[in-house]
């Protein structure tokens, strides 16, 4: 990645928020911003990369002392990329919304449509459809080997979910379902209702849309909870 000043001022994070909106920047450019410095050894691109890995291993438990082990992030800085996360998570994804279509899951799994890699997302709901928790399980090339059934639900009986949805993004942009992406669906589809939590849809996305199995008639699991 270029240093700020390599980058014409047009194209610099601030400039490019001012004049694209926010969804036009990077992960990394956003974070970036947060920075709004970089620091002796590293320019804020630099470092805010270093920052985005930790944030990426586990964005549900990103915590300061681990923030702070990168080099040139201090407390204060730290403490504010914590303090933005919890609040994004708090606004985005509100205690008890229900999950009623697959735009919402798009909306709530966005930072998957920046990754280079592959990341399988798990969501739970409880029987009236509200959100419960999310979890990254995956990252990397998925495949029906390597996303088992027990793994998802495992966590999906610790929530005590009714249902689950399962969102993964598609690097390449394309969100037509690869055969992988049929198989898997398939199999969690029947362990699901082996153990009565269905899957309530499966979720391609990318950052030119998304793809909803349920949607396109592929799952006939009822979305937006038990009748009450």
């Amino acid at each position: 990645m270029r240093r700020i000043k390599d980058i014409p001022k047009q194209e610099r994070p601030r400039e490019k928020l001012l004049r694209l909106g926010a969804n036009a920047l990077s992960n990394q450019e956003l974070v970036a911003l947060i920075l709004s410095k970089g620091s002796k050894k590293k320019d804020v691109l630099s470092l805010a990369k270093d920052v985005l890995k930790v944030i990426e291993k586990d964005p549900e438990n990103v915590k300061v002392e681990d923030l702070k082990a990168i080099e040139g992030v201090g407390t204060v800085k730290a403490i504010q990329i914590v303090a933005s996360l919890i609040l994004a998570k708090r606004l985005l994804i509100k205690e008890g919304i229900r999950i009623l279509n697959a735009q919402q899951l798009f909306h709530l799994n966005l930072d998957l449509t920046q990754k280079r890699q592959e990341s399988l997302a798990l969501v739970t709901v409880d029987g009236a459809g509200k959100f419960l928790k999310r979890r990254i399980i995956t990252s990397g090339t998925i495949n029906r080997t390597i996303v088992h059934p027990r793994e998802i639900f495992y966590h999906a009986i610790e929530d005590g979910a009714y249902g689950i949805f399962l969102v993964h993004n598609h690097p390449s942009g394309e969100t037509t379902p690869s055969q992988e992406d049929l198989a898997i669906t398939e199999k969690i589809t029947k362990a699901g209702e082996i153990l009565g939590i269905p899957l309530l849809d499966h979720v391609i996305v990318t950052r030119r849309g998304f793809f909803s199995f349920r949607e396109q008639g592929l799952l006939n699991a009822h979305l937006g909870g038990k009748n009450r």
